[in-house]
């Protein structure tokens, strides 16, 4: 074999040997809240409460939301309209009660 053969296999390996030794980072763990009242006050701010006196709030990201799902949400879930009842699937961010949403069920 000649030298460059021998030295594409130690980069092969080295490559190879990088790609094992780097730690597993994690992705952000799915999670599902609701079903609860959820209410947007602009398309930043939604907050989905859990139980009658409100014992758990997610905050939800609905950016990557459909758009149907977002204008919904921000036109007809505002705080003094007619509850809207949902369950938001996504993920957690950076904390466990901050959830970017991915898919949405309306309830009502």
């Amino acid at each position: 074999m000649c030298s460059s053969g021998r030295a594409m296999l130690r980069v092969a390996a080295l490559a190879a040997g990088t790609m094992v030794s780097l730690p597993v980072w994690a992705a952000n763990a799915p999670t599902s809240a609701g079903p609860g009242r959820i209410v947007c006050t602009s398309a930043k701010n939604c907050v989905l409460s859990i139980g009658t006196a409100a014992a758990m709030r997610y905050h939800i990201d609905i950016a990557a939301l459909p758009k149907a799902d977002q204008q919904r949400l921000v036109q007809h879930c505002k705080p003094k309209q007619k509850a809207c009842v949902a369950t938001v699937d996504g993920t957690e961010m950076s904390d466990p009660l901050k959830v970017k949403a991915a898919t949405i069920k309306f309830y009502d």
